[in-house]
């Protein structure tokens, strides 16, 4: 009977540990808290909301320390303590909030510590175990992200209904602690060598040296391609958190369905990542990723043509649905195999750090530079418009993406 590969269940320990991921719990169920603290508390949505820019802000102050942690540590020891000291601050702190100052250092606490938890912790043992099937390796695995944004609400505000929104983050911790840590332990290994065995099982030998050893930090910064992928990365969480954070709200605004048939929509676009994640590593592993990249951002761009002329729930709305999730299952999947391929492994967790930090920076100032334009015009037209533009500004840079001199042989 042929023995599995190794790295597939690197992939999948790695899938279920971001379900339960600092990002995945705080975002898709930061409304299920907010509405039991209001009713709780009586705090208001835009005085909790600060919480979350707190959170996005704590999270970009700590994923360069993370990816430092990673190329030092490794993986596996810095996702132990990652996970580890994420369970204990959600069992520990948690009961413990009740007041706005208490939730503001809570949310900073989880950016903190949750960073030690997300994508970046696992991009550099994955790139270690993949090198011809990296692009589904990894679109598999953070498909995990998609699987927690779709299973954590309904779980949460089932606990949080029964027994208490405490009882709920307690939940969150035993799943780190009895389910995500064992994993982690049992499947996450740094380098496929100490089992005896080569990227992808063994279907192609050892990556190229320009791949294995790579660039430094600081070699990374002299090349253009450093710097496009940040502007581009900047922009894709500008747009994507833009579009995010207003989206119930535009769709409200204009009558178009109602409250559930919204989250219908929220829901479609969730599989639709998880599918596009797939998907488009399958694509990377066969086609310029440039070229592919673009194509995905395209799919945004339509999606929010679509949002244009919507006015009521049907076939447009479902494919506008569909293509907003299949666009952001590709950005993500995008931005750990272009610094895997462009930049090769020596620093390959300092260096996604710092297109992390750019992606973050646009996704904390997306929601407000949105808001501000709506405020201006008092149609969405224009700022939507505006969100198509730099979808359109984003293609135009991946197309003139070119990999640095020692990773261009090595890119498809």
């Amino acid at each position: 009977m042929r023995r599995i590969f190794p790295g597939w269940l690197l992939v999948g320990a790695v899938m279920v540990a971001l379900m339960l991921c600092g990002t995945t719990i705080v975002v898709s169920t930061f409304g299920i808290f907010t509405a039991h603290w209001m009713r709780s508390f009586g705090w208001s949505q835009g005085a909790m909301a600060g919480s979350l820019s707190i959170f996005l802000l704590s999270t970009t102050l700590a994923v360069p320390v993370a990816g430092v942690a990673v190329d030092r540590f490794g993986s596996r020891r810095t996702a132990i303590f990652g996970v580890t000291a994420f369970a204990a601050l959600l069992a520990a702190v948690a009961p413990s909030v009740g007041s706005l100052p208490s939730l503001f250092l809570f949310y900073a606490l989880l950016g903190l510590l949750g960073a030690f938890t997300n994508p970046i912790v696992y991009i550099r043992a994955l790139s270690a175990w993949f090198d011809r099937r990296r692009g589904i390796a990894l679109g598999i695995a953070v498909a995990g992200q998609g699987l927690g944004a779709a299973v954590l609400p309904p779980l949460v505000q089932y606990v949080s209904e029964s027994a208490g929104w405490r009882s709920a983050f307690h939940l969150l911790s035993a799943g780190l602690v009895l389910i995500v840590l064992p994993l982690v332990l049992l499947f996450v290994r740094d380098d496929p060598a100490a089992l005896g065995v080569r990227p992808d099982g063994g279907v192609r030998a050892r990556p190229a040296d320009g791949d294995a050893a790579g660039l430094t930090l600081a070699e990374a910064r002299r090349t253009g391609a450093f710097w496009i992928i940040l502007i581009v990365f900047a922009l894709f969480g500008l747009v994507n958190y833009a579009l995010s954070g207003h989206f119930v709200y535009l769709m409200l605004q204009r009558g178009v369905g109602t409250l559930p048939q919204i989250a219908m929509l929220l829901s479609i676009a969730g599989a639709s990542m998880i599918g596009g994640r797939v998907l488009f590593g399958w694509l990377f592993d066969r086609y310029p990723l440039p070229l592919v990249g673009a194509a995905g951002v395209l799919c945004g761009g339509v999606a929010l043509a679509l949002l244009l002329g919507i006015a009521a729930i049907g076939p447009a709305a479902f494919a506008m649905s569909v293509l907003m999730g299949v666009a952001m299952g590709a950005e993500t999947d995008l931005l750990s195999l272009l610094v895997s391929r462009y930049f090769g492994q020596r620093a390959i967790s300092r260096i996604y750090s710092w297109q992390n930090v750019s992606f973050l920076a646009g996704a904390a100032g997306g929601p407000p530079l949105f808001a501000l334009l709506l405020e201006r015009f008092s149609d969405p037209t224009v700022p939507i418009l505006v969100l198509i533009a730099l979808c359109a500004l984003s293609v135009l840079l991946l197309l003139l993406l070119k990999a640095p001199a020692h990773a261009a042989a090595a890119c498809p």
